[in-house]
């Protein structure tokens, strides 16, 4: 007996049911990243994580000079890295320049920001830094070619983003924390001064992206404290859940950014007006402080992503410097439309929305079927070989046709070597 599987309507598998316009491809804005999301990204498209850092950080410093050239403020430049770091995620150096798309990522910025500026004036003005010998206006031809690219880009950012423009300034909130613990003392100034510098730093790590505003002025209030020498106790007894986090996402931060000053600290603000071992002996001290409070070292943590390198980590075949030359991937923004496999790409901010939305679609466009099982008896054939070996044939008289028995190429039982030389004697033969 064999089971035979049958469906409930025949006709249907012949003919396709219309199931009505497709829903399309719907985006959804996020506004936290974590760390196992972002080590699965540069695993997946095999990326250097160590050669990525260095092309993250050289755009964060093309951002930041180009900022303070153009006098923008700090929000402008809060802006940009965010939009940075997700266009870098979503496309890594082969496909874009990291110079250009830290361009890109500060005009979109300076729209988002209200800070207007055209991007002739951005490219003049990183062009102006390059070359302070040579000095141009935004008018020049030169710029004509790379504001195309710049206006190109500004659409691949944006999607890049999901269209969330919403974005986090850590300055208001570490000002409000110095000023509670430090109240209207002489040191405030000097103090604000490092720990602003400090939020600078921060940006060329992915802390902005993984953590809250509060989390990142709480670590930049302590490592400023501890760096400084300034009310170590005060700010140590802040409690992180009277601000809305907790102790797990502080001391992430905290190991991030001293990461980035032991291991890329010419790269940055503050690293060179400190000493290395300061910092080295603060990140040995937070290790003390998780091991002992059994904390893992990143937040949701997952056992298979422990084995993937750490952004920062150098590796010993990569470039640690950042005198690295650019990227030899060139800028494209003129490609052509994407192919839009499911239909129109939306995107929207509230993802219950979203979930409902595919739902409600999935009840009308979900095919039911139904199985049974039947039994079908089949005749098995007789094993047994009944085939009989028939005799052959009479054999042909021997005729002048070809083949088998006529002809020359015929079987003469009779022509034997022996009857050929005896015909041969007696002068006959054939020959």
């Amino acid at each position: 007996m064999a089971p035979n599987f049958t469906a409930k309507n025949g006709a249907a598998e012949s003919q396709a049911v219309s199931a009505g316009p497709h829903l399309g491809t719907i985006k959804v804005g996020r506004q936290f990243i974590l760390e196992s999301a972002i080590r699965r990204t540069l695993e997946d498209k095999r990326l250097d994580a160590a050669r990525e850092a260095n092309y993250r950080l050289q755009g964060v410093q093309v951002i930041e000079t180009t900022r303070e050239a153009l006098l923008l403020p700090v929000k402008t430049f809060n802006a940009a890295c965010s939009f940075y770091h997700r266009f870098r995620l979503e496309h890594p150096t082969p496909d874009y320049n990291h110079t250009e798309a830290a361009l890109a990522s500060l005009f979109v910025a300076c729209k988002v920001e209200d800070t207007l500026k055209k991007s002739r004036e951005i490219l003049c003005a990183h062009h102006n830094l390059k070359n302070p010998d040579h000095q141009t206006t935004q008018d020049d031809k030169i710029f004509d070619a790379p504001s195309k690219t710049i206006i190109g880009l500004e659409r691949f950012i944006v999607e890049a983003i999901n269209f969330d423009f919403r974005v986090r300034y850590p300055q208001k909130v570490l000002a409000k924390i110095i000023k509670k613990v430090l109240g209207r003392n002489g040191i405030v100034s000097s103090f604000f001064v490092v720990a602003f510098k400090m939020s600078i730093d921060m940006y060329k790590t992915f802390a902005p992206l993984k953590h809250s505003s509060v989390t990142c002025a709480i670590v930049i209030a302590q490592l400023t404290s501890s760096i400084t020498d300034t009310a170590v106790e005060e700010f140590q007894a802040l409690d992180p859940r009277d601000w809305h986090t907790d102790e797990q996402s502080v001391t992430e931060v905290m190991l991030d950014l001293l990461d980035l000053y032991t291991q890329h600290g010419k790269a940055t603000k503050v690293g060179p007006m400190y000493d290395l071992q300061d910092f080295i002996d603060i990140q040995i001290t937070v290790n003390r402080q998780m091991d002992r409070s059994a904390l893992p070292r990143y937040t949701k943590q997952c056992r298979d992503c422990d084995a993937v390198p750490s952004a920062l980590t150098p590796l010993t075949d990569s470039p640690t410097s950042l005198n690295t030359p650019s990227a030899t991937g060139t800028s494209n923004a003129k490609r052509g439309p994407k192919a839009q496999e499911g239909g129109t790409t939306r995107f929207v901010f509230d993802a219950e929305q979203a979930a409902s939305e595919r739902q409600a679609y999935d009840e009308y466009t979900k095919d039911s079927w139904e199985e049974w099982e039947e039994e079908v008896e089949e005749p098995v054939a007789d094993r047994r070989d009944d085939r009989r070996h028939e005799p052959r044939g009479p054999r042909g008289p021997r005729g002048h046709g070809h083949g088998r028995g006529h002809g020359r190429g015929g079987f003469d039982p009779g022509w034997t070597p022996r009857n050929r030389h005896e015909r041969r004697r007696r002068g006959g033969g054939f020959y």
